[in-house]
């Protein structure tokens, strides 16, 4: 009873004292959330189906590389002001566990005019993909990273822990079509050591992905990084043709993607703009073409087919595995 009273005695004298003071601002933060089971964002990639029938197996069409352009965005960039960079660091980041993985050549960047997915996204999303010689644009959003203290200022003068909500969504957008190929949302809560570099002028680097909230993202990066190579396993790979040059056909892939010298690609024409039912359609005669000179972004084809020498082939056909 003794002991009971005496710890009681320090808390009021300890409230006394520190009443009226207030502890430094923080971040804003949204009213509580509902916390989601926390499963590991690899565990559902681990034995897929789709990535072991199209294995990019040494000679067949699934071992090209297909091209991405990542780029990171945030939706609420009042709950990221410690954390200035994010988006950028964050987009490199999913571009290092892309790599990782072997099947892909990627890009990253952080493009403002896709954090806002208005009417003329589809539109963007093209030009993006052709400007970077890009199959597939993706938007990594982080739509939410809200603070959520653990309790009251007593609890953190006690060095309770705060909890940060991560929530981020992964978009996949087909570029010949400009169209959204797949979408999942990611969210995760993180306790610990989740407040970034308030108000001196840091910026999140490399290091910064030690921490525990660091630490959690780059956890659903690498999550998202074998959700994307799941989805795009058995598409089949798309390059373009950027010139004609007499008989040679100037392709916008090279050895960095697959190409070997004696490859075959399946040419398909483009349409200026695509309905939404259309499909892309074969070339004229069912026109394959076959590589004979291979540069690091770049390869130089001809015709496949014995004597067909009058088919035409035209700047921005789509050329493909098959």
């Amino acid at each position: 009873m003794t002991v009971t009273v005496y710890k009681l005695s320090i808390v009021a004298v300890v409230s006394l004292l520190l009443a009226g003071c207030s502890l430094p601002g923080k971040l804003p933060f949204v009213g509580l959330w509902k916390d989601t089971p926390q499963v590991s964002p690899t565990a559902a990639f681990e034995s897929s189906g789709a990535l072991e029938s199209c294995s990019p197996d040494p000679g067949t069409p699934f071992s090209y590389r297909k091209a991405i352009l990542v780029a990171g965005t945030i939706s609420t960039p009042d709950l990221a002001r410690d954390l200035p960079g994010l988006p950028t660091l964050t987009s490199l980041r999913l571009q290092t566990h892309l790599d990782e993985l072997g099947r892909f050549n990627v890009f990253a960047t952080h493009d403002s005019s896709f954090e806002s997915m208005g009417p003329s996204t589809a539109g963007r999303v093209r030009q993006l993909g052709r400007e970077y010689a890009s199959q597939f644009v993706v938007k990594l959003d982080l739509e939410d990273l809200s603070i959520q203290p653990s309790g009251g200022w007593f609890d953190e003068l006690l060095g309770g822990s705060d909890q940060r909500n991560i929530q981020m969504r992964l978009y996949i957008y087909d570029v010949e079509y400009g169209a959204l190929f797949h979408s999942r949302q990611y969210q995760q809560t993180v306790s610990g050591d989740v407040v970034g570099y308030p108000g001196n002028g840091r910026t999140v680097s490399t290091p910064w992905f030690d921490t525990d909230l660091g630490k959690q993202i780059d956890t659903m990066l690498e999550g998202m990084s074998l959700e994307i190579n799941e989805k795009l396993a058995c598409v089949p790979f798309s390059a373009e043709v950027t010139s004609i040059r007499g008989n040679d056909i100037h392709i916008n892939a090279g050895f960095l993607h697959g190409f070997r010298s004696g490859d075959t690609l399946r040419v398909y024409r483009r349409t200026d703009i695509l309905e939404p039912d259309e499909i892309q359609q074969p070339g004229e005669n069912d026109s394959w073409i076959k590589v004979h000179t291979v540069f690091p972004n770049h390869s130089i084809a001809s015709t496949a087919q014995e004597g067909i020498g009058g088919y035409l082939i035209d700047t921005g056909d789509v050329v493909r595995a098959w």
